[in-house]
């Protein structure tokens, strides 16, 4: 029922699981099985109703996908990144998860948010999938896998918001994943995002999945 993530719970430092509620999903089977672990990731396609308080909802996750099938390249002021890691890219790495559950879970008591997204965009720069704008207004982490592609991380500078970077990192992104060979395009965002949605939605982008999330804490 519930299945162990070591690399979760080797960056956290306690025990950490994960569960996918289907039809046959029972509240008391699920408590007996977590009593093991001090964190359970539970997913679920449905919304779901607990009698312990131990399980609390976190996040509505939203992905959304586009064919990229014929799209042409746009020119943007925006290109692929190989440095190191500075303090300013840290900086918005973690302003980039300000909705993440990592985030607003007032459980996570031991930096953990920072901890998971700093590991993130060492692990994107490693791979060279990190785009960045001028003067660091903005940056955004493209993966490519054969012939699909996801934004991870994106994030516009505060000083430089209003100003089009957002979707100007988009493009950016599709053109980097059409030049590596993808034909599609999925990005993945929380629903309390409500700006991210709508630049995602004027972009062509569609919701094809939505998972609510939910975490246990023993």
């Amino acid at each position: 029922m519930i299945t162990p993530l070591s690399f979760d719970s080797s960056l956290f430092g306690y025990s950490v699981g994960k569960c996918l509620a289907d039809e046959d999903w029972s509240e008391l089977e699920f408590l007996e099985a977590a009593k093991s672990y001090r964190l359970v990731y539970l997913f679920s396609e449905v919304p779901l109703d607990f009698k312990s308080t131990q399980i609390q909802s976190v996040d509505l996750r939203l992905t959304f996908f586009k064919n990229l099938k014929g799209q042409n390249p746009n020119t943007t002021e925006i290109y692929p990144y190989s440095g190191e890691l500075s303090e300013n890219l840290l900086t918005l790495a973690l302003e980039s998860g300000g909705f993440s559950r990592f985030h607003t879970d007032p459980r996570f008591i031991n930096r953990e948010f920072e901890k998971l997204y700093r590991l993130w965009i060492e692990k994107a720069l490693a791979q060279q999938e990190v785009l960045i704008a001028e003067e660091l207004a903005g940056f955004v982490t493209c993966e490519v896998l054969e012939n699909e592609a996801q934004i991870g991380l994106i994030a516009v500078r505060k000083d430089h918001r209003g100003k089009g970077w957002g979707k100007r990192l988009i493009q950016a992104a599709e053109n980097f994943a059409i030049q590596k060979g993808a034909q599609s395009m999925t990005i993945g965002t929380q629903t309390a995002n409500l700006p991210a949605s709508a630049l995602y939605h004027s972009m062509g982008y569609q919701v094809v999945q939505r998972q609510f999330i939910y975490h246990y804490w023993g």
